[in-house]
């Protein structure tokens, strides 16, 4: 008895009453005799022997190229949605900066798995379905792969920005909703011999990836507050044996006190000698105002006339891309050098470090080797930098390398960013000189464009990136020159 094709053109095939198997063809109708120990000799078209129902030996609706295209589509998209999963997982898993990332990481890796196994599962739902759980398992993947490509889909789109999985998220989007309408899943409940735990697998599967995946996302860990202690100390003088020369020890000391280990993008260290007028007649307010909108301190008696610089270099040489534990710390001790004639009323002393938090951000290890100069071989000034860090002419050191995000679901949906730093000096048209460093994270090649108030909020919140500043330490030149003894 060969029973009349169903919605996919699969004809039941019994033989003695009793189901033997589902044909596509006659050629498939034939391998089941045999099967079932018919002889091979029989008419098929003998209505003794064989009865037809709902159609001859002629009626096989079956497009086999059709439903072969589809299995191939289905699984592709399932191995797609399996490759992206399993890539983002396995980075996050050993890499993610927080254990909530790592929990998600582990959870995409079983995800891929899950889609790998729905893959080779949608060969036999569009085929004979010979088990019975196999619609049940694609339902599970493709609920999975809706979820999420919808999601990043959309994380995407919020971003405003285009990487190499942009393409991928749109794509796959449009063949989940494709492949639920092949697969049917009112069909795949009715069929499953047990339709509520297929309803709530589904369910289970999907929210638990929507649900790591937005606190990938959404979710910002708590961190404990960054905690950088920088000093810088002055020593006791000692002038040379022609009274012509002072010299002043220096100390600059920093360590992480906080529980957040750092990465050292840049540090400098600055000595400055203050020039100030002492009159005895008191200033009055025009002065007062004219101090402050210098920057300076409002007094009384002095008048600041300007700083020369004294010296500036590293606080922790070749620091730069290193990274600081919690307890670290490290000392940099100097020598300065300063005419003992020199006229200046204090010498200030001050240092800043440059960091990024290691929980929000991870710097690629080309950073020091990225070094490139505003001077050519000849020491002759070749490139400017960008107008928001320092004046045409002016002379500095550029460092740069990439930054990565703290999980690999931000790098999948964002814009590869760049850590830039630079060491200026300059000088002023009275010859003054100034040190100083700038810092940004940004697109590559866009560094040049001055982030807004906006920007470097974002920056600080996104990747911890801070410039921590020591108190100034300042002596009175004149107490730094004693006077000889008896």
């Amino acid at each position: 008895m060969v029973e009349p094709p169903d919605g996919r053109g699969l004809r039941d095939v019994r033989v003695r009453g009793e189901v033997v198997g589902r044909a596509w063809s006659l050629k498939d109708l034939r391998s089941l005799l045999r099967r079932a120990e018919v002889p091979e000799d029989v008419d098929l078209e003998a209505g003794e022997l064989v009865h037809w129902r709902g159609g001859g030996p002629e009626v096989w609706p079956d497009r086999p190229w059709r439903r072969r295209a589809a299995s191939v589509l289905m699984a592709v998209g399932l191995l797609v949605t399996a490759g992206a999963l399993g890539k983002i997982g396995k980075t996050d898993v050993s890499d993610a900066l927080t254990f909530g990332g790592r929990v998600a990481g582990a959870t995409f890796l079983l995800a891929s798995v899950v889609e790998i196994i729905a893959a080779i599962c949608a060969f036999d739902y569009l085929g004979k379905r010979r088990w019975v759980y196999s619609g049940a398992v694609v339902l599970v993947g493709v609920t999975i792969a809706l979820a999420l490509n919808a999601l990043l889909l959309a994380m995407q789109i919020d971003a405003r920005e285009y990487s190499h999985y942009a393409w991928i998220w749109p794509t796959l989007l449009v063949w989940a909703f494709w492949a639920l309408r092949k697969i049917s899943p009112r069909q795949v409940w009715r069929q499953s011999p047990h339709p509520r735990k297929v309803a709530t697998g589904a369910a289970v599967a999907g929210l638990i990836s929507i649900g790591n995946l937005l606190y990938s996302r959404v979710y910002v860990p708590y961190s404990s507050p960054l905690a950088l202690d920088i000093a810088v100390k002055f020593g006791e003088p000692q002038l040379n044996a022609k009274r012509t020369v002072l010299y002043v020890p220096m100390t600059v000391n920093v360590k992480n006190t906080g529980k957040v280990p750092l990465y050292i993008l840049g540090s400098l260290y600055r000595v400055y000698g203050r020039s100030a007028d002492f009159t005895e007649k008191a200033r009055g307010m025009t002065e007062w105002k004219a101090d402050v909108q210098a920057g300076n301190s409002v007094e009384r008696n002095t008048k600041v006339m300007g700083s020369d610089l004294i010296s500036s270099g590293e606080v922790m040489v070749g620091s730069g891309g290193s990274f600081m534990e919690p307890g670290d710390a490290g000392s940099e001790e100097k020598i300065l050098a300063i005419p003992a004639n020199s006229e200046f009323d204090s010498i200030d002393g001050a240092a800043e470090v440059v960091v990024m938090r290691m929980d929000r951000a991870t710097l690629s290890v080309d950073f020091m080797s990225s070094g490139t100069t505003s001077w050519d071989d000849s020491l002759s000034h070749a490139t400017d930098a960008p107008k928001w860090v320092a004046d045409p002419g002016d002379e500095y050191l550029k460092y740069q390398a990439r930054v990565y995000y703290s999980n690999e679901i931000l790098n999948a949906t964002r814009r590869p960013r760049y850590a830039t730093i630079w060491w200026v000096f300059n000088k002023t048209a009275d010859g003054r000189q100034y040190s100083y460093l700038m810092a940004t994270i940004s697109l590559k090649n866009e560094e040049g464009r001055e982030p807004s108030a906006r920007d470097s909020q974002e920056t600080s919140t996104s990747y911890g990136l801070y410039f921590i500043t020591s108190a100034t330490a300042r002596e009175p030149f004149a107490a730094l020159v004693k006077p000889p003894a008896p």
